[in-house]
């Protein structure tokens, strides 16, 4: 019964995940252009962009030049977004917009086009607002946070479950796993005010969000944490270590995709989390409970995670220039540079005094979690940018 109701689960999850696509939702054109001179007021605001998008919301905003919201209900038809237009007046208009791509990255933005003579308008300020990658600063900061937060989570929870299948089953490594699934659901709430944050905090936007892939994901993945709270009372790790299969495929539906391969890059983004999960949260596990079995693991963990990961950086760089001009490829750089460093250690022999004696195997799998620390948050900033291509 319980193998059914796994399968039943993942079947869900690949039926209910989204159509990976792009990485964020890119506006490619509109009709009026931003900064347009029109003779005579549009009937409608078309928006073009990189790839499908729903509104997220409203989706459009159309203020006239005396501050009165004058677009009607937008119509989405898979790259663009339409919204018809009821104002005679002339002067500045300013027209805000945001929408969800098909793999849940939000996307937002303004411009203003004029009528007639350029005038004031009450809603100027919305085109300088700043913004990283597709997101206000505060929502690309929440998005990081809740992903760093969901990461850890995954680590902690499945990495430690299959590091006791590796080695020993310890008592002492539960809370970890507790702590893992509640890091699991927390992430979960943070993640639904990030994307809120990156588009607007009204209750039009909240019900689109929760009715798109974004809310369907959400739910998924608190399902998973849920029923793994649940397992726990069982013996068998393996029901366990499924669904964190299933987590992984949940995750690589909303990562970055690869442009053309949009199954190649599900499968990959998802290989690489769960090595990512096996191998972080094997580490810290070893830091509590320590096993020689742990080598082999650790080095055909880190091999799947470097290996994933150089794949996923070609396929979304597009250039090696790319890796210099572009934010994305500077944290990709630094997220390099740590791991080199891991692996650039040099072999201590012996036993090295910290304050006390403190076994070399211990200590390096201490100096590995700061360092994987390290990596995750260059990870979590990661698929919160915008990729190059």
């Amino acid at each position: 019964m319980g193998r059914r109701l796994l399968v039943v689960g993942l079947a869900l999850t690949l039926a209910l995940a989204p159509r990976a696509a792009w990485a964020h939702a890119v506006l490619f054109g509109s009709d009026p252009s931003p900064d347009a001179v029109l003779g005579a007021a549009p009937t409608s605001v078309s928006l073009t962009f990189s790839e499908a998008v729903t509104p997220a919301g409203k989706g459009i905003n159309v203020y006239s030049p005396t501050g009165h919201q004058v677009a009607g209900i937008v119509r989405g038809v898979g790259h663009a977004l339409t919204a018809p237009i009821n104002s005679t007046e002339t002067g500045t208009y300013v027209v805000t917009w945001q929408a969800l791509a098909a793999d849940t990255h939000p996307s937002r933005g303004a411009f203003s086009f004029v009528v007639g003579q350029p005038s004031a308008n009450p809603y100027l300020a919305a085109l300088s607002g700043g913004e990283i990658g597709t997101a206000t600063p505060l929502g690309f900061a929440l998005q990081a946070l809740a992903r760093w937060i969901h990461f850890l989570g995954v680590a902690l929870a499945f990495g430690t479950i299959a590091y006791q299948v590796v080695t020993r089953r310890e008592p002492r490594l539960r809370r970890l796993v507790v702590a893992g699934v509640v890091l699991l659901i927390v992430a979960e709430p943070v993640a639904l005010i990030a994307q809120l944050a990156s588009l607007s905090f009204d209750g039009d936007t909240a019900i689109a969000v929760l009715a798109s892939g974004f809310g369907r994901l959400l739910g998924l993945r608190l399902a998973i944490a849920l029923s793994v709270w649940a397992l726990l009372a069982l013996e068998s790790p393996w029901p366990i270590l499924a669904l964190g299969a299933g987590m992984a495929l949940v995750d690589g539906a909303s990562a970055h995709a690869i442009p053309g391969l949009p199954g190649a890059g599900l499968a990959l983004d998802a290989i690489h989390i769960a090595a990512m999960g096996i191998w972080v949260g094997g580490l810290v596990a070893f830091v509590f409970a320590p096993d020689r079995r742990f080598r082999p693991y650790a080095i055909g963990g880190l091999a799947v995670v470097i290996g994933s990961g150089l794949l996923l950086a070609l396929a979304h760089l597009g250039s090696p220039a790319a890796l210099i001009s572009t934010a994305y490829g500077w944290v990709l750089l630094v997220k390099i540079a740590i791991v080199a460093l891991l692996l650039s250690l040099p072999r201590l022999r012996g036993r090295v005094r910290v304050g006390a004696s403190v076994p070399l195997p211990r200590l390096r799998g201490r100096v590995g979690v700061g360092g994987t620390t390290l990596i995750l948050v260059m990870a979590a900033v990661l698929i919160s940018l915008p990729p190059p291509r």
